[in-house]
């Protein structure tokens, strides 16, 4: 232990000349052997000169320090949990008895006879109970066994279902064992008997508490109901209908009474309507889960087209761009241009284009395109070509560019959103992988308090 106080006081000191040769790097490296020499080394590992030999040599110095501080700190940590330890016991031969309420401990004990030894188990059984501990387990027990043995029974005076007979207290210091004076009606175990009973029957329950010296007998009572007088009206009446079943099983029909012990007695006819309501229930609820099935999935191929459309849109607009300022025609422009997106696009701009190819006006099919592509940036594109294209190409070429710049404006804009929104997706897997780390450090910790 003196050693680990002694590392202790100088950890910190060689960690603080550590930290001052990092910090005046520059203060050492000509006046000492050791850099000369990592310098020496690093050149005969790499072909570095001058000022890349200073630099690669500082991160070296770096590198290494770094590391020697982190181990510093570990071992420092480490021999102030040895000293925080508690000291071992010394040996006297004396091994404490547990208490009388507590289990049973085991002790190592090594045996040798001179020449070879051996460890064994050696258990030492907590310590006899006196007479005053003996006298108050036992009270407690019977009280305790008192509202224990009736279980889930109403009462003591009325008992339908079995007890609860324990083997032990609760303090697990007293053995219990159990007899009845009418055992035909409660068993040793607690098991309750009565479906042969005509009337209430009154038992005897003894239940013996031992701790292996002492011995004390608790006397407990119970009330057995017979089963008939437990039946409801129905239960009573279906049991008499049974008995008029069996006893006309000769004959070909059994009629049933109108009335049996006061009860009412009818038929119950299947019908035939219930079960085909059960059916149309069941394909409206079919019918209309496959509606709301397929309502979904055109809303998530909508929002997948409107995805795509916004995705496409600055590639389109400035290819565009440069078709029509390469001297493309605006519709041989169209057409190329609107190849970046083959799904949505280029068959909404094929069908604009075919449509002015055959003697549809321009401005009205180009703003028909931007409403039936559906997006604002779209209308917004379409509407300034309908407006500016009879005037000619160069004031549309103007105003195509500026419609680049707001584009990639709004494209960077939308990629900054996206990471956002996938940041967000990960905050969550990143909690629930801290709280596995946390567990997973804290969990030694935790079984061996």
């Amino acid at each position: 232990m003196k050693v680990v106080a002694i590392l202790l006081v100088l950890l910190p000191v060689v960690a603080v000349f550590a930290l001052r040769f990092r910090r005046h790097y520059s203060r050492y490296k000509d006046g000492t052997w050791v850099v000369p020499r990592i310098a020496g080394r690093l050149q005969k590992l790499e072909v570095l000169y001058g000022r890349a030999l200073e630099d690669a040599t500082r991160q070296y110095i770096e590198r290494r320090l770094r590391v020697l501080l982190v181990g510093l700190g570990l071992l420092w940590i480490l021999g102030l949990g040895v000293l925080l330890l508690p000291e071992e016991e010394k040996e006297t031969g004396q091994i404490p008895r547990p208490a009388a309420e507590e289990d049973a401990a085991g002790v190592r004990v090594q045996l040798s006879d001179g020449e070879s030894a051996t460890e064994v188990e050696l258990t030492v059984e907590s310590r006899d109970l006196t007479e005053e501990e003996f006298a108050k387990a036992a009270d407690d027990a019977e009280r305790e066994l008192e509202k224990e043995i009736y279980g889930e029974n109403r009462a003591s005076d009325y008992v339908t279902g079995d007890l609860v007979f324990p083997e032990k207290d609760r303090t697990g210091k007293l053995q219990i064992s159990w007899d009845t004076d009418t055992l035909t009606v409660i068993g040793r175990t607690g098991t309750v008997r009565r479906e042969e009973l005509e009337s209430p029957c009154v038992v005897e329950i003894t239940a013996t508490l031992t701790d292996g010296i002492r011995t004390r007998q608790a006397e407990y009572t119970a009330t057995v109901i017979p089963a008939k007088d437990t039946e409801t009206v129905f239960q009573r009446a279906l049991r008499s209908l049974t008995e008029l079943e069996e006893s006309s099983r000769g004959e070909a029909v059994f009629r049933l009474p109108e009335e049996v012990d006061g009860v009412r007695v009818t038929e119950q006819k299947k019908s035939g309507k219930k079960t085909i309501c059960t059916i149309y229930l069941g394909v409206v609820l079919v019918a209309g889960a496959l509606f709301l099935l397929r309502e979904n999935k055109q809303k998530e191929m909508l929002k997948d087209r409107e995805e795509r459309l916004q995705h496409v849109f600055y590639r389109f607009v400035k290819r565009l761009t440069l078709l029509l300022g390469a001297g493309e025609s605006l519709q041989g422009s169209l057409v190329t241009a609107a190849a970046v997106e083959e799904r949505y696009l280029t068959p909404e701009v094929q069908y604009a284009v075919n449509r002015i190819r055959t003697g549809s006006a321009e401005p009205a099919v180009y703003a028909d395109l931007g409403r039936s592509l559906g997006l604002q940036t779209y209308v917004r594109l379409f509407s300034t070509i309908s407006t500016a294209a009879p005037r000619g190409s160069s004031q549309l070429l103007g105003l195509l560019e500026q419609e680049v710049k707001d584009a990639e404006a709004e494209a960077k804009e939308s990629a900054r959103r996206r990471g956002e929104q996938a940041a967000q997706k990960l905050l969550l897997p990143m909690i629930l992988l801290m709280i596995v780390v946390i567990g997973i450090v804290l969990f030694p910790a935790v079984v061996g308090m």
